[in-house]
């Protein structure tokens, strides 16, 4: 080392030594630049290939949904599927006629903060005992059919093999996001699976695919597209869906995915308790609860007229809807006429009014347009559930101070229409309680045998329970 120093000392000044060092660092610094340079150049390359790419998918995808509206895309050999799938959901939606009578798996999305709330089941345990329940999604996927199951983990892995996404599943569902955006989410619905996307869903208005609008309970929801998967044919369409939505979230699917197998076996509600994925949510339970569980239990369902569900329901609903009917009444030129679903009130021959039963809430539908009320009053548009309405304003009273708007909506849209006040004493309504059977056998009760009762193939809940602590 001496000798080096020595050597250099001798053959150079300490000036250029220093010169020659800091030349040297300089050299490693524009290498080590170029070497940075070119690796940005080549993930701008990557960038602009993939953009390139996803907004070619996108235009073809927004192409084929145009084409779809306008009834001139040629769908290959789908287009029997296509046909049967349209005319079931077609059949669906000519059956929800008001504030969304539609199947149970909806009927789910009614809450006004959180569409993914659900209410407890109520079922009959293996000892006889009528029981709430409160199942987490797990729970849910687990004691679901295989077709459910199978499905549930085909989408799963669709959605996982995009860059960047990640699953989390909570007690109500499965969310998908990219970083800290969410793209998707899974529920399950009755015995349906649910997927509720962050796109808009108008886009797909007039097209095969058949959408909720999930804003129109709650405008601020971040994925208001739901979709319900029922069938295979379903399971394809969905898979379009997430590619709009990846789409727009310039996301692309990964070079080399391994799917993993998400189907859960089956296991009894016994052992899902132990597991804590289904909570007991208590018995107290109404006289019309307890009647739905064991009727359901036997294979029956009970289609209630309106008469029927305002005779079964609480005090404050029967106030409310006392004063809702005397207050219509009170205008002049107003009749009232009671059908099996609602009570209509009419001026001549014009529809201005209707009184509905949702749960524990009276709804007032009514005549007039909702984008001027909605400021003001938090009503819904009925008319995206049933387009032909003549009352898309919807508002749902529970309470005295939602009964108070209510009598103000009223005033705002009568006025509108020139219906004034008239002087009428308000009238006192017989509503006395009557039990399930009185009701079945005044007519205002149909019993219907569910048809599509199965037997049971699993292995009873108790059974279940014994093999699971023997393997335990």
């Amino acid at each position: 080392m001496i000798n080096t120093n020595t050597l250099l000392v001798s053959l150079f000044s300490p000036a250029q030594i220093v010169a020659m060092v800091l030349v040297a660092v300089l050299l490693a610094l524009l290498i080590s630049l170029n070497l940075y340079m070119m690796y940005l150049n080549h993930k701008r390359g990557e960038h602009k290939m993939h953009t390139k790419q996803l907004q070619q998918q996108r235009d073809a995808l927004m192409d084929k949904l145009a084409a779809l509206r306008a009834g001139t895309y040629v769908s290959e050999p789908e287009s029997v599927e296509d046909n049967t799938e349209s005319t079931e959901d077609e059949a669906d939606k000519n059956q929800a006629v008001l504030l969304g009578e539609e199947s149970d798996e909806a009927e789910s999305f009614s809450n006004d903060t959180d569409d993914d709330d659900q209410d407890s089941e109520i079922e009959i345990d293996e000892t006889g005992n009528i029981i709430r329940y409160s199942r987490s999604f797990t729970a849910r996927i687990i004691q679901s059919s295989d077709e459910v199951k199978a499905r549930y983990s085909e989408l799963k892995n669709y959605l996982l093999s995009f860059e960047n996404v990640r699953s989390r599943i909570s007690w109500k569902h499965e969310i998908f996001q990219m970083g800290k955006k969410t793209v998707g989410k899974f529920n399950v619905r009755g015995k349906t699976l649910c997927l509720c996307l962050a796109t808009d869903p108008k886009m797909f208005d007039g097209t095969k695919y058949v959408v909720d609008d999930l804003s129109v309970r709650n405008k601020k929801n971040p994925m208001p597209c739901l979709y319900r998967i029922k069938s295979e044919l379903r399971v394809r369409y969905a898979k379009d869906l997430i590619d709009v939505v990846m789409a727009g979230f310039e996301a692309v699917q990964k070079d080399s995915y391994e799917e993993s197998n998400f189907v859960m076996p089956y296991e009894s509600t016994q052992v899902l308790i132990k597991r804590k994925l289904i909570k007991l949510a208590g018995n107290d339970l109404e006289e019309a609860e307890r009647e739905e569980a064991i009727a359901a239990s036997k294979g029956i369902r009970y289609d209630r007229s309106f008469e029927a569900q305002l005779l079964q329901a609480d005090t404050l609903l029967k106030t409310n809807y006392t004063k809702l009917k005397n207050y219509l009444l009170g205008h002049g030129g107003v009749s009232v006429q009671m059908s099996w679903k609602q009570e209509s009130f009419r001026r001549g021959k014009t529809a201005v009014a209707d009184l509905l039963i949702r749960g524990k809430a009276i709804c007032l539908c009514l005549v007039g347009n909702v984008k001027n009320l909605e400021g003001k009053f938090k009503v819904e548009d009925n008319s995206i559930k049933n387009p032909n309405t003549d009352l898309p304003v919807l508002y749902r009273i529970q309470n005295s101070h939602q009964l108070s708007v209510a009598l103000q909506l009223i005033d705002r849209v009568f006025g509108d229409l020139g219906i004034g006040k008239i002087q009428r004493i308000e009238e006192t309504y017989p509503l006395d309680h009557a039990s399930t059977e009185e009701l079945v056998n005044r007519g205002l009760i149909k019993v219907e045998q569910d048809e599509k009762v199965e037997e049971a193939v699993k292995t009873p809940d108790s059974e279940q329970s014994e093999v699971s602590e023997k393997t335990e």
